[in-house]
């Protein structure tokens, strides 16, 4: 059986990371819903461009209005290589993109979600046996 956690400090730290686990949950759902309401457009990579350890690449796509988009954006997922078709969502507001990401980034959010979960189940478990050994030695 797990040793109860008889100090303020414990306790105290098992909600920390119950509250911070949580909100950090939260915020990547939140991110996720809302990057999949965007529009989507299949993109063309034009140049592959490294910088350090980080690998970034330029695209083009088309918009709704028929006007070409270049931008550049990170490359979380897999390689791709410039001439290379990709899908991109960006976030159209007021006839100008506003925000964009590759769509094969969603792989992220799955494994953030992912880790903020088990350590969410493990801050809970933590609290439940803060709390159940307070209430025991009461």
């Amino acid at each position: 059986m797990t040793k109860p956690m008889k100090s303020r400090r414990g306790r105290f730290v098992s909600r920390l990371v119950l509250a911070g686990a949580v909100v950090g949950l939260v915020v990547v759902l939140q991110s996720a819903a809302e990057q999949r309401s965007w529009a989507s457009a299949e993109a063309t990579v034009l140049e592959r461009l490294k910088s350090g350890k980080s690998v970034s690449l330029k695209i083009e796509y088309s918009l709704p209005d028929g006007s070409k988009q270049v931008e550049t954006l990170s490359e979380n997922g897999s390689a791709h290589q410039p001439g290379t078709r990709v899908a991109v969502r960006y976030d159209l507001r007021d006839g100008r993109v506003v925000d964009s990401a590759l769509a094969d980034n969603d792989q992220a959010f799955w494994v953030l979600g992912v880790m903020l979960g088990v350590v969410a189940l493990g801050a809970l478990g933590m609290n439940l046996v803060a709390w159940a050994a307070q209430r025991r030695s009461g």
